[in-house]
């Protein structure tokens, strides 16, 4: 019985010499450090069109054990804008142990501009027409590109079968946060034109004490028959301040010596210049 208690003594004893061993062997093998993650500038500059070795600029990793990580950094998402054009992006790098180093800077997109509207065509329309203000309005954005299927529309008040001018209101966000909504007038106009102007944009945006001519923006005139006509019966009438930020249009008009006419609307966003500051 005493020889039984001796032996289960000596296994205990050598079971935890075995335990002590390995965390001793444990605790030498470990890797108490963790990578060092640095940037040399506190805001990276970019432009939209950016490229991955651009994202990477001015960023280095050490590691007392790995040495040089600086290949192995990682980079997430781009937060929402924290002011226009300016993002958080956060990097990672991981040691052989699989520890990490995180680091968060600004990056500022130095040509961007925010999401724009588009329209197929101008939003006139005739009386009793089935189609609708929503089918034509799209949306653009510099960092993602065509955004339609993003945009939001309320038309609740456009007539379609009254003539008058009406407005809709258009929304679109891109993956930034970055919102463009503006009030965009409707015309319904009571007489089928003879006359069809078309331009080369229906909906233009400029900067604020930009020069606007609305007359380049004319790209033809034709009649039912789609025969070309000479583009200078087109009169102009633009009610854009090209100084002060808001929605604005310009309305062309043609007629012929045969009374015959055509109206159509260009609509004119002028924006605010954006602050370098």
């Amino acid at each position: 019985m005493r020889i039984v208690r001796t032996a289960a003594i000596l296994l205990l004893i050598l079971s935890v010499g075995i335990y002590a061993a390995g965390s001793v062997k444990e605790w030498r093998e470990s890797d108490p450090t963790y990578p060092v993650l640095t940037s040399d500038r506190e805001v990276l500059e970019l432009s939209v069109d950016y490229t991955e070795e651009e994202l990477f600029a001015g960023l280095t990793a050490w590691d007392e054990r790995d040495g040089d990580l600086t290949d192995q950094i990682m980079a997430g998402d781009f937060s929402h804008f924290i002011r226009t054009g300016v993002s958080n992006v956060t990097y990672v790098v991981f040691d052989s142990s699989n520890q990490a180093t995180t680091l968060t800077r600004q990056v500022e997109f130095t040509d961007y501009e925010p999401p724009k509207l588009t329209l197929s065509q101008p939003l006139v329309f005739y009386e009793g027409e089935t189609d609708h203000v929503a089918g034509y309005i799209g949306a653009v954005d510099m960092m993602d590109g065509d955004i339609s299927s993003l945009v939001i529309t309320e038309e609740s008040e456009v007539s379609y079968l009254t003539a008058g001018v009406y407005y809709v209101e258009a929304e679109v966000i891109n993956r930034f946060g970055d919102v463009e909504e503006q009030t965009l007038p409707v015309h319904i106009l009571g007489e089928r034109d003879t006359l069809i102007i078309t331009l080369t944009e229906n909906l233009t945006y400029i900067t604020a004490g930009e020069e606007f001519v609305p007359e380049d923006y004319i790209a033809g005139l034709t009649d039912a028959r789609t025969e070309e006509m000479d583009p200078g019966l087109i009169q102009v009438e633009s009610y854009v301040d090209s100084t002060t930020p808001g929605c604005y249009e310009v309305r062309y008009y043609a007629e012929d010596g045969e009374g015959r006419v055509g109206e159509t609307w260009q609509i004119v966003i002028v924006r605010e210049a954006r602050s370098t500051s």
